[in-house]
């Protein structure tokens, strides 16, 4: 791709999801704003292309809204809520804290960033992603800013949130087949330990680290993983899930693509890392104790 043909793309991507040269400390698109791209997407271990796409925007939000100096806002559930929303219909979940679309404090995807589907769909897989952002409001904004959609999120503090109906189509898996076929959550985590002190400067704990997780074929660099707490709710929302969709408990071992989940054939609770070569979402994380508490009705 030409000098001018990445000037052209870095100004349709600004005018799409809203950023602008001088958050890379720069004035106009140009050779020089390619140049700072490269740099930043380097820094954080990115293909450094020059282009500013969604996955460089995503760090890029995250970098600016780490340091700015406001209070963490958390939604507070009244414990009644304790519902998730499938086809219109309500299904308790054993969870404290939930937030549905129209709840106070609630987010719902707007029109055209997901498919409505008015007739009740078969959902066979689950798929995890983490967010990359500091918390699940800033995630949701992520979304809405380049046009895709979740079902779920769980926040730093097990908060669920519940972004659209289980019967419409998210756009969260990187291929069509696996969205038209699948349910998505985002688990809350900036991912890289550098902002370990923006959780606790806001009076969370430090994230566990994970220092050894492997994902197709290679060993990623020490990265930060999900609280406890965030876990549980995991747990529940899973246990949900499989209540209400029949979505099955089971799980791949495997650590990368897998062809009959790639293919959207697959059964289960997956990863993203396990659709596409290019995800590393959600490394480190065994769905399979997880799945085992299910059975044994530990939720």
């Amino acid at each position: 791709m030409s000098i001018n043909d990445k000037i052209f793309y870095n100004e349709a991507s600004s005018a799409k999801l809203g950023w602008k040269p001088e958050w890379l400390d720069h004035h106009s698109f140009d050779e020089i704003l390619i140049r700072k791209i490269k740099a930043f997407q380097k820094a954080y271990s990115l293909k450094a292309d020059g282009l500013l796409g969604p996955s460089t925007y995503r760090r890029l939000w995250t970098e600016r809204e780490s340091n700015i100096d406001e209070e963490y806002e958390e939604v507070k559930s009244d414990g009644k809520q304790n519902y998730l929303l499938y086809n219109n219909e309500f299904f308790p979940v054993k969870w404290e804290k939930v937030v549905l679309p129209f709840d106070f404090g609630g987010l719902s995807h707007s029109n055209g960033n997901f498919k409505k589907v008015y007739e009740k769909r078969k959902i066979p897989m689950f798929v995890t992603h983490w967010d990359v952002c500091l918390n699940s409001r800033s995630c949701f904004k992520v979304l809405e800013k380049r046009g895709i959609s979740i079902h779920f999120a769980i926040d730093n503090d097990g908060t669920i949130f519940q972004f659209l109906d289980m019967n419409h189509i998210a756009w969260h898996g990187s291929k069509g087949k696996i969205n038209s076929s699948s349910v998505g959550v985002e688990i809350a985590n900036s991912y890289y330990p550098k902002y370990q002190g923006w959780y606790t400067k806001r009076g969370f704990d430090k994230r566990p680290m994970i220092t050894d997780a492997k994902v197709h074929g290679k060993t990623l660099d020490p990265f930060m993983g999900f609280y406890p707490i965030q876990l549980k709710a995991l747990k529940a929302l899973m246990e949900c899930v499989h209540r209400a969709c029949g979505v099955e408990l089971q799980t791949p071992s495997e650590k990368s693509v897998v062809p009959s989940v790639s293919s959207g054939k697959y059964k289960g609770f997956v990863h993203h890392y396990q659709i596409v070569k290019t995800k590393i979402d959600c490394a480190g994380l065994d769905l399979q104790p997880i799945i085992n508490d299910i059975k044994k009705g530990e939720t």
